[in-house]
C-alpha cells in the first residue's frame, strides 16, 4: 500500500542502512523495522541485567555519530 509518512531523520537513516544491507526496498525496511518494535523489547542475557539491543547491519553508531545527533537535538531546544 502506498501512503506518505513523516519519516525521523534516524529512522530513514537507519531504515536506509537495513535495506542496502539486505538489499530490499527502502518500504520493506521501514515495514521490518515497525514490526520489530511491535514485537515488544528485546530481553537481555540472564544474569547480565543490561539490555542488548540488535543494531541494523552496515548501520555504525560511533561516539560521533552519537554526538551529532545529541547536538542536532539540544540546537532545537530539546533537553539531551
Amino acid at each position: 500500500m502506498r501512503t506518505t509518512l513523516d519519516i525521523d531523520p534516524v529512522v530513514l537513516s537507519a531504515a536506509r542502512a537495513k535495506a542496502k544491507a539486505e538489499r530490499i526496498s527502502l518500504g520493506r525496511a521501514v515495514s521490518n523495522l515497525a514490526l520489530a518494535g511491535l514485537a515488544g523489547p528485546a530481553v537481555p542475557p540472564a544474569g547480565t541485567g543490561f539490555p542488548v539491543m540488535a543494531g541494523v547491519e552496515g548501520h555504525h553508531v560511533t561516539d560521533e555519530l552519537v554526538a551529532e545527533y545529541r547536538d542536532d537535538e539540544n540546537a532545537d531546544g530539546d533537553v539531551a
